[in-house]
């Protein structure tokens, strides 16, 4: 009997070691939140054609902004899963990584980084899930959805967008070249 219960008390330890080890890595490694600023996509494209170019940078402080307002609207993952907060950082090669606290069944907390690839599906840039990781600890990408910013919604009507790339310097927006009553319209509409 001794044993039996010797054996129960050492099973009942170790779950409980076991728990406050995975609850440890599991757990966000920073606070963040879903705060941001609104990004005047309008006013940047307008200066950016009164200049003459046909190329946009966002910062990457306009990316994530962009990023956590499209999150802010619906922060509901999933029935059971709720996004607490989210930081978005560009990668080379056209790539996002994501950090992102999330709370399931609203008890646990979860951080976890997730990178994506970006790609410009008009009129939104379309980011495809590449990775997904626990404090380095691999995941499966299928647990995980794509993400879509809205870029072309706050854009005006005559500016259309060719291709969006990223590097270190910026997420950089290429539009098509206006036509000359496109920007007459655009800028007469000021």
């Amino acid at each position: 009997m001794k044993k039996l219960l010797f054996a129960l008390i050492t099973l009942v330890v170790l779950i409980a070691v076991g728990s406050v080890i995975l609850y440890q890595l599991i757990k966000p490694a920073e606070h963040l939140d879903l705060a941001y600023e609104p990004v005047n996509l309008e006013s940047k494209a307008v200066d950016m054609f009164k200049r003459l170019s046909t190329e946009l940078v966002l910062s990457e402080a306009d990316v994530n902004n962009l990023a956590k307002e499209s999150i802010a609207g619906n922060p509901m993952y999933s029935p059971d899963v709720l996004i607490t907060g989210a930081r978005f950082r560009l990668l080379a090669d056209d790539r996002l990584a994501a950090d992102v606290n999330l709370k399931i069944k609203d008890r646990i907390p979860v951080g976890l980084t997730i990178v994506y690839r970006l790609k410009w599906e008009s009129p939104n840039l379309s980011a495809e899930v590449q990775e997904a990781s626990i404090r380095g600890v691999k995941l499966p990408n299928k647990g995980f959805e794509n993400v879509v910013i809205p870029l072309g919604d706050e854009l005006p009507k005559v500016v259309k967008i060719k291709d969006v790339t990223s590097d270190a310097d910026g997420l950089k927006v290429a539009f098509r070249a206006p036509s000359a009553s496109e920007l007459r319209a655009l800028i007469g509409g000021l």
